[in-house]
């Protein structure tokens, strides 16, 4: 006689939290920004690099994603936010960071200037 394996049993629960716990560590954070702390679920905040205190006029941003750490595009370097805030003179420097689930991960540098 053939016997049926059953969802309740032993060895099914220790191979299902095992494969869980594996899943868990393999797949924790993804698609990470890689700057600040780093949440889990969910991460959003704003890190200063850089500040001289001068007041600013302009503001420039450049950003780079991430998709379940799989796929990465863009430009998040100083050059480029200096650039699209047609800033001269750089006074303040921040990273911006984003992560949903370790899904989708953002990463965005903010230049501030005249």
């Amino acid at each position: 006689m053939i016997q049926k394996h059953k969802f309740g049993t032993l060895q099914f629960q220790l191979v299902r939290n095992v494969s869980l716990i594996i899943l868990t560590i393999v797949f924790q954070n993804c698609a990470s920004s890689g700057f600040g702390t780093q949440g889990l679920l969910y991460e959003n905040q704003r890190i200063s690099i850089m500040e001289t205190g001068s007041p600013t006029t302009k503001e420039g941003f450049s950003c780079a994603k991430s998709y379940l750490g799989l796929i990465a595009m863009g430009d998040a370097s100083i050059e480029e936010a200096q650039k699209q805030g047609n800033i001269k003179e750089i006074t303040s420097i921040e990273l911006e960071t984003y992560n949903f689930l370790g899904i989708y991960a953002k990463l965005c540098t903010v230049t501030k200037g005249i």
